[in-house]
């Protein structure tokens, strides 16, 4: 059982009573946001995936969207391996659109043609997320399949062609992330105002991909130019997937700090209907179609730890900030330390860890 009482000899600065109301409020909470894995499966072969690629698909989703509508569920995201690659995806987006307030669909884009653009846009799919990585060459280079770049354009410009809301996500690696500026200029001259970036982390099948990893230096440069383009158009966004530990940041780039809402507000379902904590980190906390969400918070050791933040390694435990960035994003902190609640290595900036 996870004691939240604080560490011997650690004096944190979440108290108990912190720690218990924390775990109280999160407890009582539906999920705003669930991330369902309908698949593992996938068409490319992109050397940063965080999932498997095993040939399974979810054959329960109706019994998951079921019990998510249950738990009040406000917005649901399609995700995989390639949700499309599902036998019954068209099916499933029509159901979930009349679950759920929002729906949302992570895509490689490969499979979005005029007319399922326009069958996502009639029964109310709110917004597509679709994975371009660079230039043609690079964004090929990074999913090992050629043709792929190509029919991703055409999937965004089949999108465009609706009311659906648009946003492409962009995996930073030390591959592409010098052509992130111009592929934001690309975009944004095709009419694109919403970007993801997702930095990357070795999990799943891209733990063999260590190298892909990019430095806080270039990660810094790119957030400044988000800065910057977006105070040039106050409609063009920028959406920071992943958590970064509020010491990495200079004065000038705090607003990019967040702590990680999984395991919190949102969580990810895979295609057997298991509660993971997030998709990169792969932690099962339960199982949907076993027990109720709040049950199975109830029961998770590991989910109040996270949630109160009473195992996280010291010198963030004693960091006046930790309530703002939770000492970053946990699924790096595991690929790194092979411990869930160890250090983000992008922590390494902050003058009390050295």
């Amino acid at each position: 059982m996870c004691a939240l009482t604080q560490k011997s000899g650690v004096k944190q600065m979440f108290s108990e009573q912190d720690r218990i109301r924390i775990l109280e409020q999160s407890l009582s909470m539906a999920p705003v946001n669930v991330q369902l894995e309908l698949t593992e499966a996938c068409n490319l072969t992109c050397s940063f995936c965080y999932n498997s690629r095993n040939p399974v698909e979810s054959s329960k989703y109706e019994k998951i969207i079921e019990k998510l509508v249950q738990e009040g569920v406000m917005e649901i995201v399609l995700t995989g391996g390639e949700p499309m690659l599902h036998k019954d995806f068209l099916k499933i987006a029509k159901i979930c659109a009349e679950s759920f307030a929002r729906v949302q669909v992570q895509t490689n884009g490969t499979f979005l043609t005029d007319d399922v653009a326009s069958y996502l846009n009639k029964y109310g799919i709110g917004n597509i997320n679709i994975s371009l990585h660079g230039c043609e060459q690079t964004h090929e280079n990074l999913t090992g399949v050629k043709g792929s770049y190509q029919r991703a354009i055409d999937g965004i410009k089949a999108i465009m062609k609706t009311d659906i809301s648009l946003c492409t996500n962009f995996v930073l690696t030390s591959q592409n992330i010098r052509e992130f500026q111009e592929h934001v200029d690309r975009m944004y001259n095709m009419g694109v105002k919403l970007f993801s970036l997702t930095r990357f982390t070795p999990v799943g099948l891209g733990s063999s991909s260590r190298f892909l990893e990019v430095s806080i230096d270039e990660l810094l440069e790119v957030l400044r130019y988000t800065n910057l383009r977006h105070s040039q158009d106050k409609e063009l966004n920028f959406l920071l997937a992943n958590s970064i530990p509020l010491c990495a940041l200079p004065d000038d780039l705090r607003n990019h700090c967040n702590y990680c809402h999984f395991g919190s507000s949102r969580f990810y379902i895979d295609v057997h209907g298991n509660v993971l904590m997030c998709g990169m980190s792969r932690i099962k906390i339960g199982n949907i179609l076993e027990a109720s969400l709040k049950e199975i918070k109830m029961n998770s050791d590991i989910y109040k730890c996270h949630v109160s933040g009473a195992k996280i390694s010291s010198p963030c435990a004693i960091c006046r900030d930790f309530h703002l960035c939770r000492g970053g994003c946990r699924a790096a902190a595991l690929a790194a330390t092979d411990d869930y609640f160890g250090r983000d290595p992008l922590c390494s900036r902050c003058m009390a860890c050295n």
